[in-house]
């Protein structure tokens, strides 16, 4: 009887340590836009001529930027693909700030599906998603970079448009 006590106990604790370990779903976009949609009046268009459909905007000068999981934020900017929101990227100064938000990254995402420590580099990916995550940290310049990017929304993405169609 208490052999089953023990088996159920653990198998319960097991079932439970998965549900709690498990990452959470891939982002729906970033900070107040979610993917695929236009750019919100918060947002100025970067004075560069579209490429390809792309076009980058930056938030409007004025209030200093909200933190990113609690980390400040030097930069951000938005990418939107023929006026669909695909891709943002946030700098964030500092090698602290570089810990701070990987720390926040694993905690809301789990552990990074790569990890590449000689290039400093994470990359979060989700099952039958075509979102990703990405921390990168440049030691010349002490600054980390956090990029949230739609595949799917970016007309450039060759790989992601040919995975589509099969």
């Amino acid at each position: 009887m208490r052999i089953n006590s023990i088996v159920v106990a653990v198998l319960g604790f097991l079932l439970l340590g998965s549900a709690v370990a498990s990452p959470a779903d891939a982002p729906k976009g970033f900070r107040h836009l979610t993917w695929g949609a236009s750019p919100s009046q918060h947002l100025k268009k970067i004075p560069a001529p579209p490429t390809g459909g792309i076009t980058l905007y930056q938030p409007r000068p004025g209030k200093p930027l909200p933190p990113l999981f609690k980390v400040p934020v030097a930069e951000e900017a938005y990418s939107f693909s023929n006026g669909k929101f695909f891709g943002a990227s946030a700098w964030l100064d500092r090698k602290e700030n570089f810990e701070k938000i990987t720390t926040a990254l694993i905690k809301t995402y789990g552990q990074a599906s790569v990890t590449d420590e000689r290039k400093n580099l994470k990359i979060w990916k989700w099952p039958d998603s075509p979102v990703e995550v990405r921390l990168t940290y440049n030691e010349k310049y002490s600054r980390a970079t956090v990029t949230y990017f739609n595949a799917r929304l970016n007309v450039f993405n060759t790989t992601a448009a040919s995975s589509a169609a099969k």
